[in-house]
């Protein structure tokens, strides 16, 4: 993805610190269970206990992550039962225009997530009853959006002072954990620094200095997420003529570009800020706009003809 990198290491003007829509769309989906909660609600979770079960998260992260998206419009609580009060937790159309991110999330984490706890479902397109991944397209002219071809550059609402999640939730170490269907994806992009930093790598930003001046986090959290980002194998130092090391996409890293892509164009989307975009995206010569299609048989992908096919052996494999 060529992207401009005007003013990405530089703080936004004066006056424009209030968050855009990328600030408050990581805001919610920079959240490991917050992302949890979304893929289990997709699979048709509604209730507390039907979360709770699913997830094995404790009551009270439930109820801040439920309330967390209930307020960003993903999901609408209604009750069903007055005596004792009862809730449950319906996707709106914000939390249903999601399942593009999750997909993506699943088949980057079928080809780059490594060894897992649990293996992951395969999924099957009804449209032509075969086991797929998807491809991201651009809706335009329907030739392939790569990271190679794709340009996007601040729009009006855009710049990093305004682009930074202001407020998010933290899970404590503590906490008890399930096995995960996203191991890797969490660790790179479960939670508002992690997903900020991997959007500053895809931003084209290279060196800590400029890391630093353009996000404006506190050293030690810069560190570790850089870290964590070069132990998992999703960027690699490199020295430059000068000696300084710099950071750069590993094939694996690149190959994340749909989930980044798909997310801050959804938060661009629900999220629109008044003073307009806060990325404006080409692709080659052309606004660009995402599809995804199925690989085997090229036609567009629906929420509702996606399948879920369980795993029955660690060795599956889609049909052929």
């Amino acid at each position: 993805m060529k992207i401009s990198v005007n003013d990405a290491v530089r703080p936004g003007p004066p006056g424009l610190a209030e968050p855009n829509a990328i600030a408050r769309g990581l805001g919610v989906l920079g959240d490991e269970w917050s992302l949890h909660l979304l893929r289990a609600a997709h699979l048709g979770a509604t209730r507390f206990s039907q979360f709770q079960a699913e997830l094995a998260i404790s009551a009270a992260s439930l109820t801040t992550r439920l309330t967390l998206l209930s307020e960003a419009g993903l999901l609408a609580r209604r009750i069903y039962q007055d005596n004792p009060i009862r809730a449950e937790y319906i996707l709106t159309a914000r939390g249903a225009a999601t399942w593009p991110i999750l997909l993506a999330i699943w088949d980057w984490e079928r080809t780059w997530g490594g060894e897992r706890a649990v293996a992951l479902p395969l999924r099957r397109h009804a449209l032509c009853n075969r086991e797929f991944r998807p491809r991201m397209m651009c809706a335009t002219c329907g030739e392939p959006a790569e990271l190679s071809t794709v340009r996007a550059i601040w729009g009006p609402a855009g710049g990093w002072a305004r682009s930074l999640p202001h407020t998010g939730t933290r899970r404590r170490a503590s906490a008890p954990r399930t096995p995960e269907e996203f191991p890797s994806t969490m660790t790179v992009f479960g939670n508002r620094w992690s997903a900020v930093v991997v959007g500053a790598v895809f931003q084209g930003i290279r060196r800590y200095a400029d890391f630093e001046s353009a996000l404006r986090i506190p050293p030690n959290v810069l560190a570790e997420r850089l870290r964590v980002l070069v132990e998992q194998g999703f960027v690699e130092t490199a020295k430059r003529g000068s000696g300084r090391s710099e950071y750069r996409l590993t094939s694996k890293g690149a190959a994340f570009f749909p989930v980044v892509a798909l997310t801050l164009l959804w938060s661009d989307h629900w999220f629109a800020d008044a003073d307009g975009p806060a990325m404006n995206w080409q692709h080659l010569d052309h606004d660009f706009a995402a599809r995804l299609v199925c690989d085997r048989c090229g036609a567009g992908l629906a929420a509702e003809a996606i399948e879920v096919v369980p795993v029955t052996s660690r060795g599956a494999r889609r049909d052929e």
